[in-house]
């Protein structure tokens, strides 16, 4: 609900500056989306006791990059915002976006999968011709516009669950594969392509391993949250590899992140077994005014969109004219996303 309705009194305004200028629409929503990452942060770490301890190479700014992360549980993104809060090193941190890659189906949410929309998050559908397509609109934009950002992926394509891992297990079999007991082997394809399209475009800076861990509670589900059970701990590592280190091929990529998926493996078992993980220079931000700030704006913001729906024509005249709007661009372009990189080609033809 809180979403919904910084939705309606941040995003909505904005439209018109898309048809003026993608670099300024994508900056000003970049903004407004990284300081609502400060909201779950304060209230995972203030209110509900959680501890995100973030170790070993920051995310710098002023790079384009991409993040590799084992898909542990189905709520990870709750925990990946402070994580990022904690992790992004360098001037203007507020300026420097993260993306994720995620199923079409998500975009289709009111409220957050509106607003991931609007945040030029990627959305594949599992279909290798369409996604394809997909992303290499994605990276002719990102490049054509210089546009600097990290692009969390998800290699696995699902969180980790029994049956997912009878899955990678059945998929070890036909492959003559070692089988993992705390990972699910990796899918390449959709990595393999979009790391070679960006280093051969010469616009990616460093791909980050990222492995996370819940050492108490494993919040597999939503329901688990509701239920008020949060974690205490939440262990992220981030390691980095620059773009002079990485394979140039394809075939070398697709090696490169199976190996990766072997060190997590080797990683979660020795922790499950031992309970010590990896170790790095602790990614700290000691600014706590900040999130105490954000706590602040966003637990009022609400309020105060209720306010102007209920009091003012215009206002309600303009929410719902930018939800009409998004929902047929849902329908007809494949999501505002789609939308905002037709635009821009549309502008650099003429």
């Amino acid at each position: 609900m809180f979403i919904f309705l910084g939705y309606a009194s941040l995003f909505c305004p904005l439209l018109p500056v898309i048809f003026i200028s993608n670099k300024l629409y994508r900056y000003i929503t970049d903004v407004l989306f990284n300081y609502w990452q400060y909201y779950p942060t304060a209230l995972l770490e203030f209110l509900c006791g959680c501890d995100i301890q973030v170790s070993g190479d920051p995310i710098q700014t002023g790079e384009t990059s991409i993040l590799i992360m084992n898909h542990r549980t189905r709520t990870d993104w709750n925990f990946f915002w402070p994580t990022i809060y904690h992790s992004v090193a360098g001037r203007s941190k507020l300026t420097h976006p993260t993306k994720f890659v995620l199923k079409d189906v998500i975009r289709h949410i009111p409220g957050p999968g509106w607003v991931m929309q609007l945040a030029c998050f990627v959305y594949i559908k599992r279909c290798w011709l369409s996604d394809k397509h997909i992303l290499q609109n994605y990276i002719d934009y990102v490049v054509d516009t210089s546009y600097k950002h990290s692009l969390l992926v998800f290699p696995e394509g699902t969180d980790f669950t029994e049956d997912t891992k009878k899955s990678s297990h059945n998929f070890a079999e036909k492959n003559n594969l070692q089988k993992y007991e705390y990972v699910l082997h990796p899918r390449t394809t959709g990595f393999t392509f979009l790391t070679h399209q960006l280093l051969s475009k010469n616009n990616l800076d460093a791909v980050y391993d990222v492995t996370l861990v819940y050492p108490d509670v494993v919040p597999q589900n939503e329901k688990v949250l509701l239920n008020g059970r949060f974690p205490k701990e939440v262990k992220v590592h981030f390691a980095r590899y620059s773009k002079s280190v990485l394979p140039k091929t394809e075939e070398g990529l697709r090696e490169f992140l199976e190996r990766r998926w072997l060190d997590k493996e080797r990683t979660l078992k020795e922790f499950h077994a031992t309970g010590h993980f990896l170790h790095g220079r602790i990614l700290k931000t000691e600014r706590r005014w900040e999130l105490y700030l954000a706590l602040v704006f966003w637990t009022l913001l609400p309020y105060v969109t209720l306010y102007l729906f209920i009091m003012a024509d215009w206002f309600r005249c303009l929410v719902l004219a930018h939800t009409l709007t998004l929902v047929c661009l849902n329908y007809v372009s494949g999501g505002f996303q789609n939308f905002e990189i037709a635009l821009y080609n549309l502008r650099k033809r003429k």
